[in-house]
Order: structure tokens, then sequence, then C-alpha cells
């Protein structure tokens, strides 16, 4: 009988041992087994392993089942605890820091700030020379130069003391310039509206990105091996710091895809909310201004008349 429901059972475990495979828990779990067996000793990893594998042998048929599914739960409780960081983690990469860091959110910000502007100054002179008359050097630079201008909020009073934080504001600072709508407070609605296929990607940058802050959190937790074996620390280090750098692009790419969202469908909310649609780009920011008013503390006026 439990011949049968371990074979009925191996089958469901294959899948979630397959799935579990690719996570950051995984990963962190072997990675400590790894530092179990090569820690220092008179027994090597082989003889430890081989203990391991008698000690297991001698156990009843339920037992080695448990000794199956304990790794698969402990990993999955794993990855659930991750996820669960995940997003404090990521406010904190963006610079939302606690009131007593606010001294040095303020000289970071003053910091990146100084290096946009001379930035903005160097692209500016480089925008007023002749088209043809720029080399490839200049062409490169200028092509350089405005990419990480997108990443800047313009106003200085927007910006953020990270890198990660300017990018995702920078995002948010261009959708109300351009079309007067808070995205803080548009957003919920609108992703309710996108088609499928937008929510689709958008929903696949997101998780890029957060499996990338996991990946981190995962790299810094890391070094708890150290207890058994000094390499674990070299390797909290290499994967935190790859972390951190591949955590730039994938919030460069989630903000594009959040800022084209509402390029393309905001006229979606607008017939949602059964507001007038905007006649030109003028009118357009008053009115997505006023919509937002509308969406967040409602209106008793008489204007505009629902559309």
């Amino acid at each position: 009988m439990f011949g049968d429901f371990w074979k009925g059972v191996g089958g469901k475990l294959s899948d979630r041992w397959a799935a579990a495979l690719f996570s950051p828990a995984f990963a962190f779990w072997c990675g400590g087994l790894a530092a179990w067996l090569l820690r220092p000793g008179p027994s090597g990893a082989q003889e430890r392993l081989r203990e391991l594998s008698r000690h297991v042998q001698g156990l009843s048929p339920i037992v080695q089942g448990l000794y199956v599914v304990a790794p698969l739960v402990l990993v999955t409780l794993s990855g659930l605890a991750l996820q669960q960081l995940a997003p404090p983690v990521l406010r904190l990469l963006q610079g939302y820091w606690p009131r007593p860091f606010a001294p040095l959110a303020s000289l970071m910000r003053r910091r990146l700030s100084g290096r946009a502007d001379a930035r903005s100054a160097r692209l500016r002179d480089l925008a007023a020379l002749p088209p043809a008359s720029l080399t490839a050097e200049q062409l490169a630079e200028r092509a350089r130069l405005q990419r990480r201008h997108r990443r800047v909020p313009v106003p200085r009073a927007q910006r953020m003391p990270t890198r990660l934080g300017n990018v995702l504001r920078a995002s948010e600072s261009r959708i109300r310039s351009r079309y007067g709508l808070d995205p803080i407070v548009c957003w919920p609605r609108l992703w309710l509206l996108l088609p499928d296929t937008t929510r689709q990607e958008i929903t696949a940058a997101r998780t890029t990105l957060m499996l990338t802050v996991q990946t981190l959190v995962t790299a810094a937790l890391f070094a708890v091996w150290t207890v058994w074996t000094w390499w674990a620390l070299p390797i909290s280090l290499v994967v935190a710091f790859a972390s951190l750098r591949r955590a730039l692009p994938a919030a460069v790419a989630l903000g594009d895809l959040f800022e084209a969202s509402f390029d393309l469908h905001r006229r979606l909310l607008y017939e949602a909310a059964r507001w007038p649609l905007p006649t030109n780009p003028s009118a357009e920011r008053a009115e997505g201004a006023r919509l937002t008013t509308y969406l967040t503390t409602g209106s008793r006026a008489t204007t505009p008349e629902f559309t």
C-alpha cells in the first residue's frame, strides 16, 4: 500500500521539485548543504554524504518519504518568505528610507542631482550643435546622455537618493507632466482596463524585477554559511553585486512599459469614468489634473457633463 502511495505522490513531487529548482530559495539551501559537506574536519564531503545516505536507508519508508517532502516544504516556505520580503527591500533600494536616514538621503540626492545636472548641461551643448557637424564619438555620447537623462526626473524635488528610485520616479514624473494624470491615483483604475497582452508584459517585467530583488536578498543571507566555510562570503558579495547591477535595467524595462501603458491606453480611463476626452495636448494636462481630482475626492460640480 505504501509503495503505491509513494508512487502516486512521486509524480506530483517531481513537478514541484522541477519548479523549485529555479528559485533563489533552492539555491540558498543547496549552497548551505554544500557548505556543510565541504566544511573543514577529519572526514571529507564524500564520507559525510555516505553517512547521510546510510542513515536515510535505515529508516522506515514513511520517514524516508518525509525526508523527500520536508526539503520541498522548506524551499516552498522560504520562497514565500522571499516574496514577502521583496517589496519592502525594493522600496529601500528606491530610496524610501526611515527618518533617521534622512540626512544620508539628502546627501545622496544632492550628489546624484549634481551629476544629472552636469549631464543635462552637456546634452544641451551637444543638441545645440548642427547634426552634420557631430562626430561619431559625439553622436554616441549624445545617445548615451539621452538615455541617462530619461532615467532622472526633471524637477529636483522629485528626485530620489538612488539610481533605481530615480528610474521609476522619472516614469511617474513624465506621465504627470505630459497628461496631468497622477499615476499613483490612476494606475489601479487603468490596470483594470488594460488589454491582456499589455498586462502580461507589465507582469512579466515586474516579475523579473522582483526576482532580481529576491536574488539580492538570498545573496545577502547566503553569508550565514560562512560559519562552515569561508567561500560563502565571496559568493554572497559577487551575487549581491550582480543582482544590484541587474536591478537597474529591470527597473528601466518596467518603467518604460508603465509609461507606455499611459501613452497608448489612457483613453480607456477617460471613457470608463465617462469623462470628456481632451481635444488637444494643452487641454489634456488640465483635464488630466481634473480627472485625477475627481477620482481622488469626487465632485459635486455640474461640469463637465458625462459622455
